[in-house]
């Protein structure tokens, strides 16, 4: 019994270290300097104050746009953030919230603010322009009160597969899964 153990947690032992030597830090192979169209698909894991909510998102951004949508592992939307010149609509279980920016408008509705505004910068791996930021000697990235931290699957990658935000007992974690030109190409 003993000996099939020690057998087991052998065979088992390469794998964890395999699964985890997967997952390298991201680095920007070339810094940003002007904002870019995307569509990204992922999960994504919001945690305050111990208390955690899991969900599947869709986001497409252009300058001065976005529109993100977080759905339920089935597809279904539970809430969507648009935001335009107008300012930003937050449409959850059949209300409606207005504000002029992602940031208040998310703090008065859940209570943390999403920081939307530098998120479009942070989940393609790169510091926000115009706004103080520090590098960690670990690729970690500390700007406007957030640290953030990157992880790709492998070198080289063009965008990191993982960001994990954390602030004030908030835990931000988003899983890219699906990258697209935006605005996207029709299929014939």
């Amino acid at each position: 019994m003993k000996r099939a153990l020690i057998r087991a947690a052998c065979m088992t032992l390469p794998l964890l270290l395999g699964a985890c030597a997967t997952q390298v830090a991201f680095r920007p192979q070339q810094e940003m300097v002007a904002d870019a169209p995307f569509a990204l698909s992922g999960r994504l894991s919001v945690q305050v104050d111990g208390k955690g909510q899991l969900a599947q998102f869709d986001w497409t951004h252009a300058a001065g746009r976005d529109a993100l949508s977080v759905n339920t592992p089935l597809g279904n939307t539970v809430a969507r953030v648009t935001r335009d010149a107008a300012g930003v609509v937050l449409e959850a279980d059949g209300k409606r919230w207005q504000a002029d920016d992602v940031e208040t408008l998310t703090e008065q509705v859940l209570g943390w603010p999403l920081p939307l505004s530098n998120l479009v910068w942070w989940v393609r791996g790169h510091r926000a322009p115009g706004v103080p930021a520090v590098t960690l000697p670990d690729g970690a990235l500390e700007q406007q009160g957030w640290q953030i931290r990157f992880t790709a699957d492998e070198a080289g990658s063009a965008y990191p597969r993982r960001i994990e935000l954390s602030r004030d007992g908030i835990v931000l974690r988003i899983v890219a899964s699906q990258w697209r030109p935006y605005p996207l190409a029709v299929t014939p």
